[in-house]
């Protein structure tokens, strides 16, 4: 009836005509303008709110084109991440990518910042580091401002400082070619502690095997350094066998003497653990040798710098 009366009364609603079943209420009019329509992963109460290719799922804006085998996989690489199992999670979430571009389906971001955090989880490697923070940074160009999204992005990318991330970089509206561009960040020494452990423990001469090692601090932050280096680890342990025993002469007229003997070592070639053992092997065993320790004894004796 209202719709009505104002039509009558408005000489240009006259001209144009009127629709007379116009009300106050009208969806139509509750609807937002295309402009006003939220984007990918922000908030919506409805459908209606998001932009057309858009749905509204738990209050946000997601596609509907997906590949189902492509998110088959980035679930394979979440669980492999949550393992610890990065070089698996990044192979699942490239095979992840690759039915995307095979299936002419657009990568959704959720995927895209997925592999670039399984990426920098593998920072050690320099190849690995690089790629995770150019697809990081695609991540954020990719994903609205408040999204939890982008927050982790930047936690991952945080992590990227270390092994020589620029953050300047990531203020460029389109991604760089290089980011680890500065040199790696040099691990504080200031606060290492280096401490002596023995099973069993020698019953008279370990505190003199503790003074002697935890005298060499120096030496053996130096081997702290490279080993954190090579790991990416806070912490340094090696445990060497340690015997010690009292060897007779074979003459009458001499006196023995205490003999010091290292077992072999056992870590693997090439790694960063059989690295620290030959570093620490080098400190050992001269600096025990020095403490004169006159007592028998079949130990593990572990060093520790963290």
């Amino acid at each position: 009836m209202r719709a009505s009366i104002i039509c009558a009364l408005s000489f240009g609603a006259l001209l144009a005509g009127c629709d007379s079943k116009a009300t106050a209420s009208d969806p139509q009019s509750a609807a937002p303008r295309p402009e006003q329509k939220s984007k990918e992963y922000e908030s919506c109460g409805a459908s209606m709110h998001c932009a057309d290719e858009l749905r509204c799922f738990d209050h946000t804006c997601r596609r509907m084109a997906r590949s189902t085998v492509g998110d088959y996989y980035a679930a394979l690489g979440a669980q492999a991440k949550g393992r610890g199992e990065a070089e698996a999670a990044i192979a699942a979430y490239a095979s992840a990518l690759g039915h995307y571009d095979s299936e002419k389906v657009p990568l959704p971001p959720d995927v895209d910042c997925a592999y670039g955090a399984a990426l920098a989880a593998a920072r050690s490697n320099k190849d690995h580091a690089e790629l995770g923070a150019r697809v990081l940074h695609r991540c954020l160009l990719a994903v609205p401002a408040a999204s939890s999204l982008r927050e982790k992005a930047l936690t991952s990318l945080a992590t990227l400082q270390e092994v020589g991330l620029d953050p300047l970089l990531l203020g460029g509206a389109k991604v760089a070619d290089l980011y680890l561009t500065k040199g790696p960040v040099k691990p504080a020494t200031d606060k290492l502690a280096v401490t002596v452990t023995a099973v069993p423990q020698p019953t008279k001469t370990f505190a003199a095997m503790t003074e002697a090692l935890t005298a060499q601090r120096t030496a053996l932050v130096s081997c702290w350094e490279a080993y954190n280096s090579a790991s990416k680890k806070d912490a340094m342990a090696v445990t060497i066998g340690v015997r010690s025993g009292y060897a007779a002469s074979e003459y009458d007229d001499e006196t023995g003497a205490w003999i010091l003997k290292l077992e072999a070592a056992t870590a693997t070639a090439g790694t960063p653990e059989q690295a620290a053992d030959a570093c620490v092997r080098q400190i050992l065993e001269p600096a025990l040798k020095g403490a004169k320790l006159a007592e028998a004894f079949n130990s593990k004796v572990t060093v520790t710098v963290k």
